[in-house]
């Protein structure tokens, strides 16, 4: 097993009991199913990204990446409803929010064609990486400005904010910023620019900095006698992703 799926596999497992962990312990309150909603296509995509970098033919890692990009696109959409919940003002950014998700759902639909992805071919040291098809190049501009606007939102209110609520948002920010800088490691490639997803194991600062915010400052209303095992994990997986990432480099 590679690296890359390897950090795959472990991003994928952490984002599931990340997840169902924050869910059902309230599942009513709007945070934290948007949360969890986020772990879900978080997971779709690091399930699917496993599964197609130990795929031995060019058919099924051609179905595994358009599974992957499936969990992908929602990302960024999902994290603002989440972001929007957090700092109340999902019903101030309702149209935007609702845009996303229509504008989004269009590409997923795309994403079973090759509109979205072309082809898989040999790349650097991957033997099926994704060709971008026609309708890629404005799905990206899309998914970034939602990334952004979300980090944006967060910094603003984390400017304004004080005491428990600054610390929260402070770790989120680091978190995600993290996240998202990583994980755009991936789209190099796309577009045949030759810089390997180094940063693919990221995901696993931003679940580890949101679990932090969550067991320190009760956000989404966890209390730190749940346990610090989800801290472990995501210490543990950052560990075991730096480790290998030497050893790779």
């Amino acid at each position: 097993m590679g690296f890359y799926a390897l950090t795959a596999l472990v991003n994928a497992i952490t984002s599931s009991i990340f997840g169902i962990f924050v869910y059902f312990k309230n599942k009513k309150r709007g945070v934290n199913k948007t949360f969890a909603l986020t772990c879900l296509v978080t997971a779709i995509w690091s399930y699917s990204y496993f599964v197609w970098q130990i795929s031995a033919t060019e058919n099924t890692a051609l179905f595994w990446a358009r599974a992957l990009m499936a969990g992908a696109i929602f990302i960024p959409i999902c994290y603002l409803h989440f972001t929007l919940e957090l700092l109340n003002k999902t019903k101030e950014k309702k149209k935007l929010l609702i845009f996303g998700y229509i504008i989004f759902f269009f590409f997923f639909l795309a994403n079973f064609t090759s509109l979205l992805v072309k082809r898989v071919r040999p790349k650097l040291e991957f033997d099926f990486w994704p060709d971008a098809g026609i309708l890629y190049h404005p799905f990206l501009l899309i998914w970034f400005f939602y990334a952004f606007y979300a980090v944006y939102l967060l910094w603003k209110d984390y400017s304004i904010s004080v005491g428990i609520k600054r610390s929260q948002i402070r770790y989120i920010l680091i978190g995600i910023i993290i996240g998202y800088l990583g994980g755009a490691t991936n789209y190099f490639l796309w577009y045949d620019i030759p810089i390997p997803p180094i940063g693919n194991w990221s995901v696993i600062f931003y679940l580890g900095a949101v679990a932090y915010a969550i067991l320190k400052y009760r956000l989404m209303d966890i209390r730190v006698a749940l346990g610090k095992v989800f801290i472990y994990l995501a210490t543990f997986s950052s560990v075991f992703a730096l480790d290998s990432l030497i050893f790779l480099l």
